[in-house]
């Protein structure tokens, strides 16, 4: 079965390269780019002992080692650290991933990034995966002149709920009052390269009887929704389909949709903490928002809608992100290819006006 994916990935790719045209002299092999090691760990394209780039390639690498498993881990994030330069939109990178035998194309890389750079994702649509595919594919056509691509390394770490360096942005006790929308501002030295989750955490003692309700809730990384939401995409989450991950801490304690208390201009589903359904209980519960990340930003904010009217001396509401890098579950920085089986394809070489390759490294 992985035979047959490998060529059926291998066939999609080699038709992203185009069409040939005429063809120069002949080229050490049928196509012009392989994928090499280089001197230090990192692999490139190149013509065999040459280091230079072909003209269109569809040259693809398969990661065929030990099984990469996502399992037990909640925020997983995958980071790609590699340089690129480009002649034209005809030159890029193309990375699929796959599990349980289906593959799809995940994400691209193109254009220039003047020396090596990183690319940090989450794997939200790969939550549980026991057996992650890694296939990636340079794609190049026949104009220009480019170096590119040079990949140095993937690492993909994963972090559970609650755990990490936490932040308290603040905390409302039972002197303050807040009903409205609220527009906070995060310090983005604290979330910047971080797998990243919010909490929301409401507790009383045992003679308070409140709740708090919030709804609404966006995060904007430089004007850009990056919370994911649980019926999926990015925007700002309603609760209209249900929580997110809560701990109740071992206490009387719940984060629940649509209770029937008094909520002010807030209107449809909320997400709400009720102490008065459990009087005479110590009440404490904290819920977590889905991972994000923030590869690099100077303006990130949090927005949401919120009922606080504490009704006794002991209540309290407290807001704050989670971050931190979580457990390494892979690594790869190309000192041999040994897990990873590569192959060459496109079309014949063809010549340009630089001749029939594209750049010497």
């Amino acid at each position: 079965m992985k035979t047959l994916v490998f060529l059926i990935v291998l066939a999609a790719a080699a038709a992203l390269a185009g069409n040939a045209e005429s063809v120069g002299p002949s080229p050490p092999s049928e196509y012009n780019a392989h994928w090499q090691l280089m001197a230090n760990p990192g692999v490139i394209c190149v013509r065999d002992g040459r280091y230079v780039y072909g003209c269109n390639d569809a040259a693809g690498m398969m990661y065929v080692g030990q099984p990469i498993n996502l399992g037990g881990y909640d925020g997983v994030s995958i980071t790609f650290s590699y340089s690129l330069e480009t002649a034209d939109e005809g030159d890029y990178v193309r990375v699929a991933l796959g599990d349980e035998g289906a593959w799809n194309w995940f994400c691209e890389f193109r254009g220039n990034t003047d020396g090596e750079t990183n690319y940090t994702t989450t794997l939200d649509d790969y939550y549980g995966c026991r057996n992650l595919g890694i296939y990636i594919v340079w794609v190049s056509n026949e104009t220009g002149v480019s170096r590119g691509i040079c990949l140095n390394g993937i690492s993909i770490t994963g972090i559970n709920w609650g755990e990490g360096d936490y932040t308290n942005l603040f905390t409302w006790d039972a002197t303050n009052d807040v009903t409205d929308h609220q527009s906070i501002y995060v310090p983005w030295e604290i979330i910047e390269g971080n797998m990243n989750c919010l909490s929301f955490e409401y507790g009383t003692d045992s003679d308070a009887q409140g709740w708090w309700a919030v709804d609404n809730v966006e995060v904007s990384i430089d004007g850009e929704s990056v919370l994911p939401l649980q019926g999926g995409g990015y925007g700002v989450e309603d609760f209209e389909s249900g929580g997110w991950h809560q701990d109740r801490h071992g206490q009387a304690g719940e984060w629940e949709i649509d209770t029937d208390h008094a909520t002010g201009e807030m209107s449809g589903a909320n997400w709400q903490c009720d102490s008065a359904a459990h009087p005479g209980s110590l009440y404490e519960a904290e819920t977590f928002s889905p991972f994000f990340a923030v590869a690099s930003a100077r303006n990130v904010g949090a927005d949401f809608d919120t009922w606080f009217h504490p009704v006794g001396a002991g209540e309290y509401a407290s807001f704050g992100c989670y971050g931190g890098g979580g457990y390494t579950l892979f690594s790869e920085t190309f000192a041999d290819l040994y897990d990873w089986e590569c192959n060459d394809g496109g079309e014949d070489v063809v010549t340009t006006s630089w001749g029939e390759i594209k750049a010497s490294f």
